[in-house]
């Protein structure tokens, strides 16, 4: 099964580099205290709570799927990650450009460090998206 299954340590590194930012996120987003919250203003926290969760359940039901999708069906892989790396730029630049003024997130030092860590995390999928599209085809 794991024959032609032949990717770089570099994109084993990236893809760890991946998973660690996603599941870094998928905790400190759902185990935000309460007092952070600006309850002054709960339009903005109810658009950002809910655009949170979205990209949080897309966060979770991508980091199962890539496995299965990477070891059981190798050929998909590359299509996968290279949506997953638009994905991830899209909501980049949405967050920056777009929703800057309207999403708030609230005010902790380690949504922050997340916040500031996206472009590595960014650059790991584009380093895994271009390794397994570049990548000599073998014969299956």
């Amino acid at each position: 099964m794991f024959e032609n299954f032949q990717v770089s340590k570099i994109f084993w590194f990236s893809m760890s580099i991946a998973y660690s930012f996603c599941f870094s996120a998928l905790y400190i987003y759902s185990t935000i205290p309460e007092y952070l919250l600006e309850l002054d203003n709960t339009i903005q926290v109810n658009l950002t709570m809910k655009l949170a969760s979205v990209r949080l359940a897309i966060i979770a039901l991508a980091l199962v799927a890539y496995p299965i999708i990477l070891f059981r069906f190798f050929k998909y892989a590359k299509y996968f990650t290279v949506a997953l790396t638009a994905w991830a730029v899209a909501i980049y630049i949405d967050d920056y450009f777009v929703l800057s003024e309207i999403i708030k997130y609230p005010e902790s030092q380690l949504i922050s460090l997340i916040q500031s860590l996206r472009p590595i995390m960014i650059a790991s999928l584009f380093w895994m998206s271009i390794e397994l599209v570049f990548r000599p085809m073998t014969e299956d």
